[in-house]
């Protein structure tokens, strides 16, 4: 803890273990009060986030989400995109999607496949 020149607060004075009469403290008049500690005021307080409307929904699935989603490894999913039975991917940049009308269309071709 800081001593009293250091942080600008007077130190707290307290009475001699000698001179302390034994049992309970009795509410004297002149006799000094413990201070409780105090916390340094925040003037700058934390910036409320603003309320938003609910979250939107996203677009597509990201491979790993789709994988996750249709219960299959990421090897399976590459390993039908190579055979091209994979679904249609959207290139956003370097990343690729699949979205969700795309996974719909890929859900119908698999159930064909299997019902022939």
């Amino acid at each position: 803890m800081a001593r009293g020149e250091i942080t600008g607060k007077k130190p707290v004075k307290t009475a001699d273990e000698a001179k302390r009469s034994p049992g309970p403290p009795i509410a004297d008049a002149t006799a000094t009060e413990p201070t409780a500690k105090s916390e340094p005021d925040s003037h700058t307080k934390g910036k409320a986030t603003p309320i938003r409307g609910p979250p939107v929904p996203a677009a597509w699935y990201s491979i790993k989400d789709f994988c996750a989603a249709h219960r299959i490894s990421q090897a399976m999913y590459f390993k039908l995109k190579a055979d091209k039975r994979g679904p249609r991917e959207i290139a956003v940049g370097t990343r690729r999607y699949v979205s969700f009308e795309a996974a719909a269309e890929w859900r119908a071709a698999q159930k064909e496949r299997t019902a022939t």
